[in-house]
């Protein structure tokens, strides 16, 4: 699924820039997974992860308000009450505009589907622009979505380890070397919301997204934990057994 829709804010006098007129494009390319493959709970976490909305019940309808001025981008609109927002068929892209791309890709990987949800934005005037990297974990087998709760029986424990593994582990070095300080030698970090499980079956990554716990500039944060590091800190589940073998113990 793909579309693009352009608009340009008129303003009665000029604006940013000087500019009385601004250009704002809004494109997304994502896959959807083929009818009766996933459960519809894993459908709706899906969607809300591309387009901020669970209660559509045809994904077809679901980047309408997303794309919409009035909708969840409605704040990408410059506010003032008397500024015009017209749709256009296309804008004039050699003057500056703003702009948001939403891509979705899908990488199937033995018995998983992984959702890749990438969003990059930049509304004009700002200082720089935003984006982010989503996950979404499906058992091809079951059609259901996996969540770090599937793998780990205590998240507590977890948020511990990564901690841990931040302070401790080589491959986080990078991270470790760019925290803000209030998570400099912290007994536990926060619950994260994105995970990847890797293609060996060796680990598990976890994901901050920007500013969550490093500066802007460090990107987008992935902190590596190997299962056989991981299961010495973290109880493992049973499901966790079955996705990563002989190379994890389970209490």
């Amino acid at each position: 699924m793909s579309d693009e829709r352009c608009f340009i804010q008129v303003f009665d006098e000029p604006f940013i820039f000087d500019l009385d007129t601004i250009g704002t494009k809004i494109t997304y390319s994502i896959v959807w997974p083929n009818k009766g493959t996933v459960s519809e709970k894993a459908l709706r976490e899906l969607q809300y992860l591309y387009f901020y909305d669970s209660t559509v019940s045809d994904i077809a309808d679901a980047p309408d308000y997303w794309m919409d001025p009035d909708g969840i981008d409605g704040w990408f609109f410059y506010g003032d009450e008397d500024a015009k927002i017209l749709r256009v068929e296309s804008i004039d892209e050699e003057r500056e505009y703003s702009y948001i791309d939403l891509q979705g890709t899908c990488i199937v990987d033995s018995n998983l589907a992984v959702f890749t949800v990438q969003q990059e934005s930049f509304p004009l005037g700002a200082a720089h622009g935003m984006h982010s990297t989503d996950f979404l974990t499906i058992d091809i087998e079951t059609g259901n979505a996996v969540h770090l709760t599937d793998l780990v029986t205590d998240t507590n424990l977890l948020c511990e380890a990564i901690a841990h593994a931040i302070q401790d582990l080589d491959v986080n070095r990078e991270t470790r070397e760019c925290l803000f300080d209030e998570f400099v030698d912290v007994e536990r970090m926060p619950m994260p919301r994105n995970f990847t499980v890797d293609s060996a079956r060796n680990g598990i990554t976890v994901y901050y997204g920007l500013y969550e716990i490093t500066p802007y500039c460090c990107g987008i944060q992935e902190i590596r934990l190997p299962i056989f590091w991981l299961s010495k800190h973290v109880p493992l589940t049973q499901y966790a057994k079955r996705v990563f073998g002989p190379g994890c113990s389970i209490e």
